[in-house]
């Protein structure tokens, strides 16, 4: 079939099948972008909460330790 293309017809031929490849490609080393960097965030949210919590009890316990 590709040998009846005229010389458009196969340039475009050829254009869409790199245009496939390269959407192949980004898709596949960033397709999970999104949710990466959605995990990423909750995660690092997660232990700044978690830290916040235990430093925030610490001060709590020295202060109330000094008004004793």
């Amino acid at each position: 079939m590709a040998d009846a293309l005229t010389k458009s017809q196969s340039e475009l031929d050829k254009l869409l099948i790199e245009t496939t490849d390269q959407q192949r490609t980004f898709d596949a080393n960033y397709g999970d972008a999104l949710y990466t960097l959605r995990r990423k965030i909750v995660h690092q949210a997660t232990i700044v909460t978690a830290a916040g919590l235990v430093l925030g009890g610490l001060v709590g316990a020295i202060v109330g330790m000094g008004r004793r």
